[in-house]
C-alpha cells in the first residue's frame, strides 16, 4: 500500500489517464477526490474511498470551494495530481483567440490554480507531493500551438514550484505522456494514428494505466529524492 492513509486530489479524473490514476491510487490505499468539469469516476458509486465533485480548475472560486469542502470532510490533501486538459487543434495561422485562450486556461492556468490553493496546506504540514501532466507536445507539434504552449508551460511551472517548495519538503514533478489510448486520441484520424504509431519504437500506443503507474511512483515515497523532474512516458518516440 504505497499511499495508505493519504488523501489525493486528481483533476480531470472522470476518464482516461485521470480515471486510471484515481483507481490505482485508491488500490494503493489512498482516499481519492476526483475534480472534473462534468464527469464522474466509474467506481465512485461503489467505492466510498473515491468521491467526485464538479470543479472548473481554471476558476479560482470553484477550486477554493472544493478544497475547503474536502478539508472540512477529510482533511488537507497529501497529493495533488493535475491531469485536467483539453485540445482544440489547428494551425497557428487559423487558430481563433477563443481556441488559444481556452486551452491555455484549462491546461496551464488549470494546473496553476489548484497548486496555488493547496500550497499553504502542504507548507503547513511540511510534506506533500504535486504531480503535473504535460505532454510530448511540449517539445512542439504541428497544428497544436496552443496545446504545445500550455504543456511547455506546465513543465516550466513544475520546475519553478519544485524550487519554491523544496525547503518545505514538498516535491513537484511532471509526467509527459506520448500517444495514449484515450478519448482525446480517439478523435485523431485513422491515417494519422497509423503514421504516429509507426514512429513509436515500442510499436504501440500507451494505455492510461502506463501513465497512472508513473504518477503513482512519483507520488509515493519510492520517489522521495525526486523533484523538479519531467519524466516522458512515450514508448520512446522522443528518441
Amino acid at each position: 500500500m504505497l499511499l495508505e492513509n493519504r488523501i489525493a486530489v486528481v483533476t480531470g479524473g472522470a476518464r482516461g489517464i485521470g480515471a486510471a490514476t484515481a483507481s490505482l491510487f485508491r488500490s494503493e490505499g489512498a482516499r481519492v477526490e476526483v475534480w472534473d468539469a462534468g464527469g464522474e469516476h466509474p467506481a465512485a458509486q461503489d467505492d466510498e474511498g473515491i468521491t467526485c465533485r464538479t470543479v472548473d480548475v481554471s476558476d479560482t472560486g470553484s477550486v477554493e470551494a472544493a478544497l475547503e469542502e474536502l478539508i472540512s470532510r477529510e482533511g488537507a490533501p497529501d497529493i495533488l495530481v493535475n491531469n485536467a486538459g483539453i485540445i482544440s487543434d489547428g494551425f497557428a495561422s487559423e487558430l481563433s483567440d477563443e481556441d488559444w485562450s481556452r486551452v491555455i486556461e484549462v491546461n496551464l492556468t488549470g494546473t496553476f490554480i489548484p497548486c496555488r490553493a493547496l500550497i499553504p496546506h502542504l507548507r503547513e504540514r511540511g510534506s506533500g507531493v504535486i504531480t503535473n501532466t504535460s505532454s510530448i507536445s511540449a517539445l512542439g507539434n504541428r497544428g497544436q500551438s496552443n496545446y504545445a504552449a500550455s504543456k511547455a508551460g506546465v513543465i516550466g511551472l513544475t520546475k519553478t514550484l519544485a524550487q519554491e517548495l523544496a525547503g518545505d519538503s514538498v516535491r513537484v514533478n511532471c509526467v509527459a505522456p506520448g500517444a495514449i489510448e484515450t478519448e482525446m486520441f480517439d478523435a485523431v484520424p485513422g491515417k494519422v494514428k497509423e503514421k504516429f504509431i509507426r514512429r513509436i519504437p515500442l510499436g504501440r500506443l500507451g494505455s492510461p494505466a502506463d501513465v497512472a503507474r508513473l504518477h503513482l511512483f512519483l507520488a509515493s515515497d519510492e520517489a522521495s529524492y525526486m523533484t523538479g523532474q519531467t519524466v516522458f512516458c512515450d514508448g520512446g518516440i522522443t528518441l
